[in-house]
């Protein structure tokens, strides 16, 4: 790269990493909001947020929706959509059409009688809730799902399910072509004795991408990839596996590389970071997205936007760290395509 070319990518990058550091409130207040889901709706171009709003002290939880109509720079009042005795937590958010929206999530008493439980919408405001969904299981137990949806109109859920034998969780992968309605009942494994799984779908060659973590007081963050969705058997790859990681997140952006968020704990609180790859298997240096001692950053969720060099990301933030107040949050502009410097955290 000329000088030249060389500054200017240099200029760019800072110019953008200024930008991302102009961090907004998408809720505020006492309560104790987590995990976000976000999609940008194709009906009138809205934000939307579902996220858990939890009790600090059973951390049972319900599901509540704002909504940005001008590029995120103010947001509706939440309001519960999803709200029983039951706990209800860990929402998955997809637009599956025009005025069609599903919404999936787990709900249950206790961690035998977990279900994914599937709910619709025709304006991206109202849920109605459908039940539990099938995934072929005789018992309960699968809780924790992500939703993707490719091109062809196919979704695909990653999720976990408690093996009451290893007294561990397992990940799982099932797909669905009528929307979410019905879901294969293949029971297809990503990983055992292992937990939040999250996986991203590359269009151009079918490639899927999965990450998960395995441990309780260090956790560790592997990754592994297929063309088969029905074959995970490949090596699995160390993805994060020095100090304590958790909550991630991979998405297949625009140019077609894989880039996938993370948290870490730094110096006694955790932070956000990613990276980035082309095939899923050699990743670049972790890149930092948050770094600050006053804080816990949880939960990183990227909304894509269409460009190859940035995305929004949206998190749960609890300032200050132990207050059990979380917010949820967002960057508008979070570079990962720009000139990217090692942070001397490596795997």
């Amino acid at each position: 790269m000329h000088d030249r070319s060389r500054a200017a990518a240099l200029a760019a990058f800072l110019c953008c990493a200024a930008v991302a550091q102009a961090q907004q409130h998408v809720t505020t207040g006492p309560e104790l909001d987590y995990q976000p889901s976000v999609i940008q709706s194709t009906d009138d171009d809205a934000r939307i947020v579902v996220f858990e709003r939890l009790d600090p002290d059973t951390l049972v939880g319900d599901l509540w929706l704002t909504r940005s109509t001008d590029g995120g720079a103010s947001w509706t009042d939440p309001v519960a959509i999803i709200a029983t005795a039951a706990n209800e937590r860990h929402p998955a958010l997809v637009q599956t059409g025009p005025a069609q929206y599903g919404l999936f999530y787990l709900k249950g008493t206790d961690t035998t009688n977990y279900r994914i439980y599937r709910a619709t919408s025709s304006d991206g405001v109202v849920f109605v809730e459908q039940g539990a969904v099938d995934l072929g299981w005789p018992t309960a137990g699968d809780v924790n799902p992500h939703v993707i949806r490719h091109d062809d109109g196919t979704l695909t859920m990653s999720y976990q399910r408690y093996n009451a034998t290893t007294f561990n969780y397992d990940c799982f992968v099932a797909e669905s072509t009528d929307d979410g309605v019905s879901w294969d009942a293949m029971q297809t494994v990503i990983a055992t004795g292992a937990q939040l799984p999250r996986i991203a779908y590359r269009e151009s060659d079918g490639l899927y991408l999965a990450s998960y973590q395995i441990g309780s007081s260090s956790v560790h963050i592997y990754t592994k990839t297929t063309t088969n969705v029905r074959d995970w058997s490949g090596a699995r790859v160390n993805f994060a596996v020095v100090g304590d990681n958790h909550d991630s997140l991979p998405v297949a952006m625009p140019d077609g590389a894989f880039v996938a968020f993370f948290i870490r704990a730094t110096g006694g609180t955790f932070d956000i970071a990613f990276r980035r790859s082309a095939d899923g298997a050699d990743w670049s240096s972790p890149v930092a997205v948050t770094d600050t001692l006053t804080a816990d950053d949880v939960e990183p969720h990227p909304l894509l936007v269409g460009s190859p060099d940035h995305v929004e990301l949206y998190w749960g933030r609890d300032e200050p760290a132990g207050s059990f107040t979380y917010d949820i949050v967002r960057e508008p502009i979070v570079p990962v395509n720009e000139i990217i410097f090692a942070d001397g955290f490596e795997n």
